[in-house]
């Protein structure tokens, strides 16, 4: 019973679906090392609230900026720029996994 299931079509699916998900965190754990600024790495090893400005590939919508209110306050957007403050530096690497975020920069001062 056990071999044919190993040869089923099911089996053969689920084997594939299983590396593509693996896979596809892998290359979002390898990437997100490229997302965030090291000026961003260095100040979170330092404070426990931090100020970033996101960089979408695109005009944040609704949908992006209530999905970033749980990892910090909006202090507001500009062009394809979403600005948090008060970050946890535990969530610097979240957001760096999130696919659409292109850059994690120190926050500006306004």
């Amino acid at each position: 019973m056990l071999k044919r299931f190993l040869r089923s079509r099911l089996f053969a699916v689920i084997v594939a679906v299983a590396v593509l998900a693996g896979g596809w965190q892998l290359y979002l754990t390898v990437r997100a090392g490229s997302v965030v600024s090291p000026d961003v790495v260095a100040e979170a090893q330092i404070s426990s609230s931090l100020r970033v400005d996101v960089v979408l590939g695109f005009p944040p919508e609704q949908f992006h900026t209530l999905f970033l209110q749980s990892y910090g306050r909006i202090s507001g957007v500009e062009g394809n720029t979403v600005r948090l403050r008060d970050v946890r530096p535990e969530s610097v690497g979240m957001l760096a996994r999130i696919y659409w975020i292109q850059q994690i920069l120190p926050g500006s001062v306004r």
